[in-house]
């Protein structure tokens, strides 16, 4: 039990340490990057011209306002990590940051070799000593594919622990050295404000002032809708973490039952002599609550060390599909332990109150019985059955509320899962009815002994069964899931890499391509010999009236046939033609996210010639964001915002080209150029199934531990069961039943209760994979997968059951012996 419930909390720790310190992290990139900023001045895409600020200051602007550059790079002399480049003016700086200008702020004459000095830096003091660093040594930062030395000439340091690790991940330049950096001359990112608490009043007036695109936005927005990116991931952790509890849950349930009923004489003679119910319950009670913190306290441990291991999964995830992460070393959350302290011991005492409050409720005549109590289990069996169906019936009912929250859709699943379990013991006295057939035949009075003895037991074989069949179950659901989202995500693969060479610029992010190509490069590119044609994207990110939307712009005059469309207005093969004109189409998860009707709709955007709205011809299905992408040509996108950057090329070669050698030829004629990505078709595609599968192992992983806590459970289940039946073995032995009898007895027992586990997780297991594929997964991150059923899963639940049932014999009978 103590194992149970340590296994159970450590989940819940160790997954919600990774979510914690994930949303930590980006809580103090964030706030390093904001400081006390209330809001931002932001121009788009394509940044803010910085003759917006200066007419600001020329017109005297009353509250305090400052320039900011951000941009993200990495220093072999630094550890090579992504770091965050905050470009300022440390004049203007003192209201918003103090790394400059404060109490623990940088000399003045470091202050001026910042300001005069090209090419110089300021990192954290911390981040100095790891690296043996100092004033005035020389550094290596790259960006956009290229390398620049810079000197460092201040460090920065601060007092509080937070701010400190945050602090260790920024690089502080001046503004002219970011802008000179990044290639972005006389633009910068936003204006940092901080307006008075009657900010409305100061809002319209200010931006009565900002030309048209251009537009004053409270800091809250910007972070909300990137905290809102990760939401979904994050709860679909929490919910399979908690599943692993419910698993665990079981386990408690039985090993309290067993306690109560090894015990159902001792309680009977002490009603007999007088001690009252409520001192029996509380008796009981009090025993489950010290075992409860005991495998509370465990679980804290190990799920301190499983934590500290999943950040990185989690972190990484984050940095593939959502945004940058720079922060790495997050303290463990005080909350999160006692979240999971809290729930692992309430969960204990509420299991255990059951069994409990049955113990207290039986005359005492009655609890000297074995078989009085297992005969009144058999009679509540259809009852608990036909509760298990309104349970199920409730959980479907959950899925047709009309709403994308996640919290209804969990509610359903977990809530037909357990329905599902709850028909168990219905399944197992079936199962064993039917086994007897054949076990009497092969095994012969050993054969109709055991699937008897199963039945004998219900109240406590069941439970086994249903925490093994519930882990199984989950393990068939998400691997069905995980498989048909690798299938549809192959499928969507052969359709959009039509290229043979695809380049891009290193990024920080493994699923944007943030950079631009040197002009030079795509010059050469389109004079190369052996190249039939080269296709150009760039991708940014624009203002809406609903937030910021991705938006990808391509000259392929093929692009309409590597999509596959869900819905259009006009027939396929005339969709680009209508995009060339003006049109354009949006992804599945950004119709889904903006809830756009499927025919007939619009999308406003915020272009350099203010607002303009843009008529959808067509919804296609796309994997590539989970907020979703629209895709114009680059003629319009050029057009609207006047932004000559390309920041991808695919290239198309004639039939029958060796890309291995082109692809080596372009690196070398190129390097000299621009460092770039240059992959072939295969090698890109195995590196996009690469990320999905490091996407899914912190999912493999929680499966795996959800089955362990199911095999600690069918274990300590049996262990119960034979030391219950002790004086009935020693008859069986006693009658003249061998050792070799007495092992294959045990033995059918528990391949027959793995059996029942595996088959009944096989029907439980599909329907949770329509459920998480269907509902849970469309809601999540608005992606229509292609359901892929394989016999392999199916197969696997049912030799892991009764693999692990022969297991847990072997152990049981050397722990009898």
């Amino acid at each position: 039990m103590v194992i149970g419930i340590m296994l159970g909390v450590a989940i819940i720790i160790g997954v919600d340490i990774a979510n914690e310190s994930a949303s930590q992290a980006f809580n103090l990139s964030t706030a390093a990057l904001t400081g006390r900023a209330t809001h931002y001045i932001s121009g788009g895409s394509q940044g803010l011209d910085e003759k917006v600020y200066f007419d600001l200051r020329r017109n005297g602007i009353p509250f305090p306002a400052a320039p900011v550059m951000i941009a993200y790079t990495s220093s072999p002399d630094l550890g090579g990590e992504t770091l965050q480049v905050l470009g300022v003016d440390p004049f203007v700086e003192a209201p918003f940051r103090n790394y400059i200008i404060g109490q623990q702020g940088v000399p003045v004459g470091e202050l001026t070799d910042f300001l005069v000095r090209p090419n110089s830096v300021l990192i954290s003091k911390d981040k100095a000593e790891q690296h043996n660093l100092g004033l005035g040594s020389k550094i290596m930062i790259g960006y956009a594919g290229n390398s620049y030395p810079f000197t460092i000439v201040g460090l920065m340091q601060t007092e509080d622990a937070l701010s400190r690790r945050a602090l260790n991940e920024i690089l502080l330049m001046d503004i002219a050295t970011v802008q000179e950096l990044t290639g972005k001359f006389g633009v910068l990112n936003r204006v940092d404000l901080i307006l008075p608490e009657d900010a409305a009043i100061s809002i319209n007036e200010l931006q009565d002032h900002l030309p048209v695109g251009v537009q004053v936005l409270p800091v809250e927005s910007r972070d909300g809708v990137v905290k809102e990116m990760t939401q979904a991931f994050r709860v679909n952790l929490t919910a399979l973490s908690v599943l692993a509890m419910v698993v665990a849950l079981f386990l408690i349930y039985n090993t309290i039952t067993f306690s109560v009923a090894k015990r159902r004489s001792l309680f009977g003679i002490l009603r007999s002599l007088g001690v009252t119910k409520q001192e029996v319950f509380l008796m009981v009670i009090m025993e489950v609550l010290v075992i409860g913190v005991a495998g509370a306290v465990l679980g804290t441990i190990l799920g301190i060390l499983m934590g500290r291991g999943t950040v990185g999964l989690v972190t990484q995830t984050i940095n593939d599909l959502f945004f940058v992460t720079t922060v790495r070393d997050i303290p463990i959350p005080l909350i999160s332990l006692i979240k999971g302290n809290l729930l692992g011991v309430l969960a204990t005492v509420v299991t255990a109150a059951f069994p409990a409050w049955e113990a207290v409720n039986i005359p005492p005549l009655s609890a000297i019985s074995r078989s009085d109590f297992e005969s009144k289990t058999r009679k509540v069996i259809p009852w608990i059955g036909l509760i298990g169906v309104f349970i199920i019936l409730i959980g479907t009912a959950f899925f047709s509320i009309p709403t994308n929250s996640l919290i209804y859709s969990f509610a359903g699943a977990f809530a037909i899962v357990i329905g599902l379990a709850m028909l168990t013991p219905l399944v197992t006295i079936w199962l064993m009815s039917v086994s007897t057939l054949i076990t009497r035949k092969v095994w012969g009075a050993i054969g109709r002994i055991a699937p008897r003895e199963v039945v004998n037991s219900i109240s406590r074989t069941s439970i086994a069964v249903a925490a093994l069949m519930v882990a199984i179950a989950v393990t068939i659901g998400v691997s069905i899931m995980v498989n048909s989202f690798r299938h549809t995500v192959i499928t969507w693969l052969d359709q959009i890499l039509r290229g043979d060479i695809y380049i891009s610029v290193p990024s920080a992010n493994a699923s944007q391509l943030d950079y631009p190509i040197d002009p030079e490069a795509i010059s050469l590119l389109e004079n190369w010999e052996g190249i039939e044609r080269v296709d150009l994207l760039q991708t940014a990110v624009v203002g809406s009236p609903y937030g910021s939307i991705q938006i990808s712009a391509n000259n392929n005059p093929y692009n309409d046939l590597g999509l596959i469309y869900m819905s259009s207005d006009i027939p396929p093969d005339m969709i680009w033609n209508e995009v060339q004109q003006g049109a354009i189409l949006i992804s599945e998860p950004l119709a889904n996210r903006l809830e756009l009707p499927l025919r007939g709709a619009e999308l406003a955007l915020y272009t350099n010639q203010g607002l303009h709205t843009f008529p959808v011809v067509g919804i296609y299905f796309d994997y590539s964001s989970t907020q979703g992408t629209a895709i114009l040509s680059l003629d319009m996108y050029q057009r609207y915002w006047q932004d000559e950057n390309i920041t991808g090329a695919a290239l198309v070669l004639p039939p029958g080209s060796d890309l291995e050698s082109v692809t080596q030829d372009l690196k070398t004629g190129l390097a000299g150029v621009q460092n770039l990505l240059i992959r072939p078709n295969q090698a890109l595609r195995a590196e996009i199934l690469e990320i999905f599968d490091r996407t899914f192992a912190i999912t493999t992983a929680l499966q795996v531990m959800t089955i362990f806590v199911a095999f600690v459970g069918v274990l300590s289940a049996m262990m119960a069961l034979q030391l219950d039946k002790q004086r009935q073995l020693g008859i069986l032995r006693a009658i003249g039943i061998t050792g070799k009898q007495l092992w294959t007895l045990v033995i059918l027992e528990t391949g027959l209760m793995g059996l029942v586990a595996g088959l009944f997780a096989m029907p439980t297991g599909y329907i949770l994979s329509l459920i998480l594929i269907y509902i849970i997964n469309r809601r999540s991150f608005g992606w229509t997968l292609q359901m892929q059923v394989e016999l392999e899963p199916f197969i696997q639940a049912v030799v892991i059951a009764v693999g692990a049932s022969f297991f847990k014999t072997r152990l049981l009978v050397l722990t009898m012996t």
